[in-house]
Protein backbone atom coordinates (compact mmCIF):
# COMPACT_ATOMS: atom_id res chain seq x y z
CA UNK A 1 0.00 0.00 0.00
CA UNK A 2 1.11 3.55 -0.66
CA UNK A 3 -0.83 5.18 2.19
CA UNK A 4 1.22 7.20 4.67
CA UNK A 5 0.67 9.17 7.87
CA UNK A 6 3.68 11.38 8.69
CA UNK A 7 4.71 14.12 11.08
CA UNK A 8 6.80 16.64 9.14
CA UNK A 9 8.26 20.12 9.45
CA UNK A 10 7.80 22.66 6.62
CA UNK A 11 11.27 23.88 5.59
CA UNK A 12 10.60 25.99 2.50
CA UNK A 13 7.92 28.33 1.16
CA UNK A 14 5.40 26.62 -1.14
CA UNK A 15 5.90 26.57 -4.90
CA UNK A 16 2.72 27.30 -6.89
CA UNK A 17 1.81 25.33 -10.03
CA UNK A 18 -1.15 25.63 -12.41
CA UNK A 19 -2.26 22.60 -14.47
CA UNK A 20 -5.15 23.53 -16.79
CA UNK A 21 -7.73 24.85 -14.30
CA UNK A 22 -6.16 23.13 -11.25
CA UNK A 23 -3.90 25.02 -8.88
CA UNK A 24 -1.49 23.08 -6.68
CA UNK A 25 1.37 23.82 -4.33
CA UNK A 26 4.45 21.78 -3.54
CA UNK A 27 6.00 21.96 -0.07
CA UNK A 28 9.48 20.87 0.88
CA UNK A 29 9.21 19.15 4.25
CA UNK A 30 11.48 17.03 6.42
CA UNK A 31 11.13 14.60 9.25
CA UNK A 32 11.87 16.24 12.63
CA UNK A 33 14.61 13.75 13.54
CA UNK A 34 16.31 11.42 11.03
CA UNK A 35 16.42 7.80 12.18
CA UNK A 36 19.78 7.01 10.60
CA UNK A 37 22.76 9.17 9.75
CA UNK A 38 22.68 8.40 6.02
CA UNK A 39 18.91 8.41 5.59
CA UNK A 40 17.14 10.93 3.39
CA UNK A 41 14.75 12.95 5.54
CA UNK A 42 13.41 15.48 3.00
CA UNK A 43 10.43 14.98 0.71
CA UNK A 44 7.79 16.95 -1.19
CA UNK A 45 4.10 17.25 -0.31
CA UNK A 46 1.64 18.14 -3.09
CA UNK A 47 -1.61 19.86 -2.06
CA UNK A 48 -4.56 21.12 -4.09
CA UNK A 49 -8.14 22.24 -3.60
CA UNK A 50 -9.26 22.97 -0.05
CA UNK A 51 -6.05 21.65 1.51
CA UNK A 52 -4.01 24.02 -0.64
CA UNK A 53 -6.16 26.95 0.49
CA UNK A 54 -6.01 25.86 4.15
CA UNK A 55 -2.22 25.61 4.06
CA UNK A 56 -1.84 29.08 2.54
CA UNK A 57 -4.28 30.53 5.09
CA UNK A 58 -3.14 28.88 8.33
CA UNK A 59 0.42 27.51 8.03
CA UNK A 60 3.92 28.82 7.36
CA UNK A 61 7.55 27.71 7.23
CA UNK A 62 8.83 26.02 10.45
CA UNK A 63 5.34 24.67 11.33
CA UNK A 64 4.89 21.00 12.16
CA UNK A 65 2.11 19.12 10.36
CA UNK A 66 0.54 15.70 10.30
CA UNK A 67 0.13 14.75 6.64
CA UNK A 68 -2.00 11.85 5.48
CA UNK A 69 -1.64 10.92 1.84
CA UNK A 70 -0.38 8.71 -0.97
CA UNK A 71 3.34 8.09 -1.57
CA UNK A 72 4.67 8.42 -5.11
CA UNK A 73 8.26 7.70 -6.16
CA UNK A 74 9.81 8.76 -9.46
CA UNK A 75 13.05 7.08 -10.40
CA UNK A 76 15.52 8.66 -12.82
CA UNK A 77 18.67 7.07 -14.17
CA UNK A 78 21.85 8.33 -12.52
CA UNK A 79 19.87 10.48 -10.06
CA UNK A 80 18.28 10.01 -6.66
CA UNK A 81 14.66 8.91 -6.44
CA UNK A 82 12.16 11.75 -6.08
CA UNK A 83 9.66 11.05 -3.29
CA UNK A 84 6.35 12.93 -3.14
CA UNK A 85 3.31 12.66 -0.91
CA UNK A 86 -0.03 13.64 -2.46
CA UNK A 87 -1.79 15.12 0.55
CA UNK A 88 -5.29 13.84 1.30
CA UNK A 89 -5.62 15.30 4.82
CA UNK A 90 -3.65 17.90 6.72
CA UNK A 91 -3.59 18.48 10.49
CA UNK A 92 -1.61 20.85 12.73
CA UNK A 93 0.87 19.26 15.11
CA UNK A 94 1.26 21.27 18.31
CA UNK A 95 4.43 21.07 20.38
CA UNK A 96 4.60 22.32 23.96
Amino acid sequence: MNHALLVVKVVQNPIHFVYDEYQTIELKVEFPVPRQKNSKNELTVVLWGGYRDDFLKYYKVQDYLIVEGIITIKSHKNEENEIKIVGKKLYPFILN
